[in-house]
């Protein structure tokens, strides 16, 4: 290799590590770089030219090394102020000894145990409990832990888990983790949103015993009357899955769920004026073949959820074009899916999904005959990250 990860420049080996775990992925291809200098320039403010971002991760031959305006560009990418705040980090992380990471853990859970949030939209928490996930990642030895310990909190109930859908973790710690949610929150309302979004890790995994297992919990739970649109969304979504990991004729499932629709209202907390119940059902409708159906519910949240709202991440509405790019692609349509296609920026994906949306991505780019092949390395990649081996056999 004749770029950057030379030997000769070893010391930016912890900066590309880190750059690649916010953005998601290996960076491997000039199409990377493109995509990973929007996403700088989006989160930043800053440019950096996709052709130093390739000299910088050894696609291209460097003759001299990354100015420090780049170094420091990508820093701040990664959340630092400067090069050597990252480096202090890492080194801080990884010299963390037993009794530092137990003060750590216990400062952390006393945070969701003790703060006392006065709105479910407290940016601050938010903005906390977002760093909070972002730096376990680092973390891995102590998540088990902290999820565990967070279970037993109304904070952390409410946010690190019901707010901070980990769909990329899903099969991983996240997963590991509702166990803990479910055991502490046994009220209808939650047991329907744990179960269900382990029946979708199930689906997604191409596991149809542990799909059982989960569905049959999941069906002893009664649907509440004033269920969130959230969890209704999820409640029907989980019997799609099931119906198509088994082979089940999934009309009477549709029609309880538009009749389910048709009776929903609105609850009044920050996701009151965003399509919850389509957003999470068009996904289920769209990975599982129903594509007129799902067309028909993002028809109905664009004409009745017409606005983006600032307290709603961004991300969500691009998961919602992304699917409807997918839909449209599978019916023939493939004018309206191109041109979805050549609006949705990767960089703007949620940084929960980031992964998950990525490989729907290629997926959508392989339907309108836009993929090559080092999306197909991409998405292989991808697949084995996160574990969903269903979408591989999404094409």
């Amino acid at each position: 290799m004749e770029g950057i990860k030379d030997k000769k420049v070893q010391p930016f080996t912890q900066l590309i590590e880190e750059v690649e775990e916010v953005f998601g992925r290996r960076v491997s291809s000039s199409r990377d770089c493109i995509q990973l200098s929007e996403e700088i320039y989006f989160r930043t403010s800053f440019r950096i030219n996709p052709n130093t971002l390739r000299r910088f991760f050894g696609l291209v031959k460097a003759d001299y090394p990354p100015s420090a305006g780049t170094l420091g560009i990508l820093s701040k990418y990664c959340g630092f102020d400067t090069l050597d705040d990252l480096l202090a980090s890492k080194q801080a992380r990884k010299g963390l000894v037993h009794s530092e990471a137990k003060t750590l853990l216990d400062y952390l859970v006393n945070l969701f145990r003790t703060t006392n949030v006065r709105s479910m939209n407290d940016e601050t928490f938010l903005a906390l409990v977002r760093q909070t996930i972002q730096f376990l990642q680092q973390q891995p030895q102590l998540i088990d832990k902290f999820q565990r310990a967070i279970a037993r909190t109304k904070n952390g109930q409410e946010y690190y888990f019901e707010q901070f859908v980990n769909i990329d973790r899903l099969n991983s710690y996240y997963g590991e983790g509702l166990r803990y949610y479910l055991m502490e929150k046994q009220t209808p309302d939650a047991q329907i949103f744990g179960y269900s979004l382990l029946c979708q890790k199930a689906w997604l995994s191409n596991d149809g015993h542990a799909l059982k297992k989960y569905f049959d919990e999941l069906s002893r739970q009664k649907m509440p009357r004033n269920a969130h649109p959230f969890i209704c969304g999820r409640f029907f979504a989980s019997h799609i899955f099931y119906a198509d990991l088994h082979g089940l004729n999934p009309e009477r499932i549709l029609i309880d769920a538009q009749q389910a629709h048709s009776n929903l209202h609105p609850f009044k907390d920050n996701y009151g004026m965003f399509p919850c119940f389509e957003y999470v059902f068009t996904i289920a409708l769209v990975l599982t073949g129903h594509y007129q159906e799902a067309l028909y519910y993002m028809d109905y949240a664009e004409k009745n959820y017409s606005g983006k709202h600032s307290y709603i991440d961004q991300g969500y509405y691009k998961t919602m074009q992304l699917i409807q790019g997918i839909a449209l692609a599978r019916l023939q349509e493939k004018e309206q899916a191109e041109s979805i296609y050549r609006q949705i920026r990767p960089s703007q994906f949620y940084f929960l999904t980031k992964k998950t949306n990525t490989i729907l991505y290629i997926l959508l780019a392989g339907l309108i005959k836009k993929k090559n092949a080092t999306m197909d390395h991409q998405l292989a990649t991808l697949v084995q990250e996160t574990g969903f081996k269903k979408l591989e056999q999404f094409k």
